[in-house]
């Protein structure tokens, strides 16, 4: 028996049209910005991915029941100087989306054009979060 795989409009299905709209205006800009990015519905986060063909995943929509949240897998590594990312993790960093707020695009166009700066392949960016976590020599 094959599994049906899921659409972003099986995740987005029971929230509000509020949310809905948000998550679909994140969509737009997340596909004017990098149109060949693929999307893909992921049932168990309850997200909408990206993928981009040489930087892999690099960030997901998480609709919440009042807001969204714009997630970004390797985003303690992004430069951040509009101070919007938020979370405490070794790797994950999110943007907050209130359904009454603008999108602030000019803040997050940059972080998704840099997500696809870092380097190729999950292991690459995981030795530039370990070789940040370690002390500097003195």
């Amino acid at each position: 028996m094959s599994r049906k795989k899921p659409k972003p409009e099986d995740i987005l299905a029971d929230h509000s049209p509020e949310v809905r709209e948000l998550v679909q205006r994140l969509r737009e800009l997340v596909k004017a910005t990098i149109p060949e990015a693929t999307e893909t519905a992921y049932a168990s986060w309850h997200g909408i991915g990206y993928r981009h063909p040489q930087s892999g995943y690099f960030c997901a929509i998480f609709p919440q029941a009042d807001d969204v949240r714009l997630g970004f897998e390797f985003g303690v590594l992004l430069p951040d100087p509009e101070g919007i990312l938020e979370g405490t993790g070794k790797q994950v960093r999110y943007v907050h989306l209130n359904t009454a707020e603008r999108i602030p695009v000019a803040s997050i166009q940059p972080l998704l054009l840099a997500a696809l700066s870092l380097p190729d392949g999950r292991e690459a960016k995981m030795e530039l979060i370990r070789n940040a976590a370690r002390p500097a020599e003195e």
